[in-house]
Parts: C-alpha cells; structure tokens; sequence
C-alpha cells in the first residue's frame, strides 16, 4: 500500500510558497524574495522538516483510526477481546 502525502513547502526567508525550479529540482527559486536554494528540493525540505514531521503524524493518526476502527468491527462480539473508548 502506497499513500502519497502532500506538503507545501515554504520559503525559510519570506515564508511565501511560490516557486521555479530546474527539470530535476537540484535548484530551486523562491518568486516572491529571489532566495535561491542551491541544494534543491532537499536544501528546501530540511527548512521545513517541521511541516513534513507533521503531516507524517497526522497520516500515521489516520492509517491508526482506520485499523483500529477495523478492528474493532472485524472482532466486536468475539468475548476474547475487548477494545477500549
């Protein structure tokens, strides 16, 4: 199973997420102050390690919800296992 996560990333001077960049993202230009990340998508991704840690965990709590909730439906009147609320 594959999930794919969007993260807007965001410029670590101006905090404006509009940009260009080269076919392979090894350069990087923010439009609204012309900071250019030389790093690439990489360079930009460590100034939002924040954003990225965040939406890992929101999914994560989502996949959770989800098993759990299957869990409980799949085992609900087995008198084995109880689930907690």
């Amino acid at each position: 199973m594959s999930t794919k996560i969007n993260v807007e990333l965001f410029c670590a001077t101006c905090g404006q997420s509009d940009f260009e960049h080269n076919e392979d993202k090894s350069w990087i230009k923010c439009n609204n102050c012309n900071r250019e990340y030389t790093g690439g998508v990489d360079e930009l991704l460590e100034y939002n390690q924040n954003q990225v840690d965040a939406a890992l965990e929101q999914e994560a709590q989502k996949l959770l919800d989800v098993f759990a909730e299957d869990m409980e439906t799949k085992y609900k009147n087995n008198k084995h296992i109880k689930f907690k609320k």
